[in-house]
């Protein structure tokens, strides 16, 4: 499902996690779209980059809560600030439990859903 605001990101990002749907999660970027990708902060860009970034994430976490804290609008471009809560398991079994902020930048397609440019889950 696209996102018909920025605003709607959040969620749909929280959604995807929730239901392990890696493929909804990608639908969300834009075919250049940029991760960000922790510890290091390299940088992932375009949809294959994305995808191979996110394997792991999807394969560890089993439930994410994001809850949008601030939102920026200018013309076809946005910027959201959200908190967030992912909790799984690491490939040994062990209990992973994390927080942050992160800030994503979207852009308005000619159709008028929104898809991610920019994601940055820990550069808030």
């Amino acid at each position: 499902m696209p996102a018909q605001r920025p605003e709607d990101l959040p969620g749909l990002i929280a959604e995807a996690f929730n239901t392990n749907d890696k493929q909804a999660m990608l639908d969300l970027y834009e075919p250049d779209g940029i991760l960000v990708t922790p510890p290091d902060g390299a940088q992932q860009a375009g949809l294959a980059a994305v995808d191979e970034a996110l394997t792991p994430m999807f394969a560890a976490i089993t439930a994410a809560e994001i809850t949008m804290t601030s939102a920026m609008r200018a013309g076809d471009i946005a910027m959201t600030h959200a908190d967030w809560h992912l909790v799984g398991k690491d490939e040994a079994g062990e209990p992973i439990d994390l927080r942050g902020k992160g800030t994503v930048v979207s852009r308005r397609r000619p159709d008028g859903t929104w898809r991610i440019l920019f994601d940055d889950p820990v550069g808030a």
